[in-house]
């Protein structure tokens, strides 16, 4: 996980009124791998281990302690989408911004940070089994993403759990940014489609809209 990342983080139980601290235990290359994000309202722990910070509320999952031998959840696969046409659907070329790939998507975090320069790529699922590769942030989250209102320069969802979140993706999302959503059910069109979008494109389940102008 980036430390910087911090800056941006809230606490998944009292809200985006309330940020969280780091205490870094272990940094390699730049990016946490062990130690604890807190809340200084609630008091409480949020732990990074093997560099993915769990902002689930408790009580959480043990599935991420358990499968430390397992393979990298972040390998891909051949239901996710092409990275490069990823990155053309977010609209976001260079940094210095932030990005989300969520749900389905996750395992595409590593690969996008790798040729979008000087953006940090957030990698958002309610579990990873084993400690990600270096480059991305990972952050396993609940009901709601433990980001800042307009944090966000784009974001992109897939998968029942995070089209679930697509109204609290647009609470992060900086304005003119765009939003992805991939293999849309028709309940999750219709949310999309509720929210005041200006839709710039609806093809084959892949939904791309923006708020405001540019």
């Amino acid at each position: 996980m980036n430390p910087q990342l911090t800056e941006l983080l809230i606490c998944p139980r009292c809200g985006p009124g309330f940020g969280l601290v780091l205490r870094a235990d272990q940094v390699e290359q730049g990016r946490v791998l062990d130690g604890f994000l807190g809340c200084s309202n609630c008091r409480m722990l949020y732990p990074v281990v093997r560099g993915v910070a769990d902002l689930r509320h408790p009580p959480r999952s043990r599935s991420h302690r358990r499968a430390r031998g397992a393979p990298p959840p972040t390998s891909r696969d051949a239901s996710e989408p092409d990275s490069l046409r990823l990155a053309a659907l977010i609209g976001v070329a260079r940094g210095p911004a932030l990005i989300a790939v969520a749900g389905d998507l996750a395992g595409c975090a590593a690969e996008l940070a790798a040729f979008l320069p000087g953006v940090e790529v957030v990698a958002l699922a309610p579990r990873f089994h084993s400690g990600p590769p270096l480059g991305a942030s990972h952050l396993m989250a609940s009901e709601r993403l433990p980001l800042r209102d307009g944090s966000l320069a784009g974001i992109a969802l897939a998968g029942s759990w995070a089209e679930h979140l697509l109204k609290d993706g647009l609470r992060c999302l900086a304005r003119p940014g765009r939003i992805v959503l991939m293999g849309a059910s028709p309940e999750g069109e219709k949310v999309f489609h509720g929210q005041g979008l200006t839709v710039l494109a609806d093809e084959a389940g892949v939904l791309v809209g923006r708020f405001g102008k540019g």
